[in-house]
């Protein structure tokens, strides 16, 4: 009987690991539809603990090797759904085709931004040290343009002319890595 026991206790254990390594990688996805779904923080962030709860639930449910991702978008769909039923916040329902049309396009669309955030991790990369900096100013740190000109005594119309023409570089070189990884 106890050997029955460990057994099960590695199995849960070994389910575990792996749900965990396939909803990390698919958590901000996963979030990003649902709040595409209802455009409200607060509301996007309960109903995405709510989906990996009842992810979590049904995981023995989940076929491995499948797309981990579309399986947890359907399960957030049917959250979503009664959220709004619930809420009776949307006189508007869409019927069941409309609903997969929209989640297919989702997947796909997340599928891309993932190619587009790798483009844009190696092109900023290629950028040289003092371009690095000003693009994290600029957006990891959220600093003004006319902050980061102050920082480097630098004039206003010369840095946005600058901060416009670094953005059409890296723009044009995700788009030519793209290009490139397609063909």
């Amino acid at each position: 009987m106890e050997d029955r026991e460990i057994k099960n206790e590695r199995n849960e254990l070994k389910d575990e690991a792996v749900f965990f390594e396939l909803f990390m990688t698919s958590q901000n996805k996963l979030y990003a539809y649902i709040l595409s779904s209802v455009h409200n923080y607060a509301d996007a962030s309960d109903l995405h603990q709510e989906t990996a709860t009842v992810m979590w639930q049904k995981f023995d449910q989940f076929e491995q090797g499948t797309n981990f991702l579309a399986w947890g978008v359907s399960i957030a769909r049917n959250i979503v759904r009664n959220h709004f039923r619930s809420r009776n916040r949307s006189r508007l329902q869409f019927d069941d085709h409309l609903m997969q049309r929209i989640e297919d396009e989702t997947i796909s669309r997340l599928d891309s931004d993932d190619v587009r955030m790798d483009s844009l991790r190696k092109c900023f990369e290629k950028l040289s040290d003092a371009n690095r900096l000003l693009i994290k100013l600029r957006y990891e740190e959220g600093m003004t343009v006319k902050s980061i000109a102050t920082r480097f005594g630098k004039p206003l119309q010369g840095m946005y002319k600058f901060m416009a023409r670094l953005q059409d570089s890296l723009l044009q070189c995700v788009e030519k890595t793209i290009a490139m990884g397609n063909s």
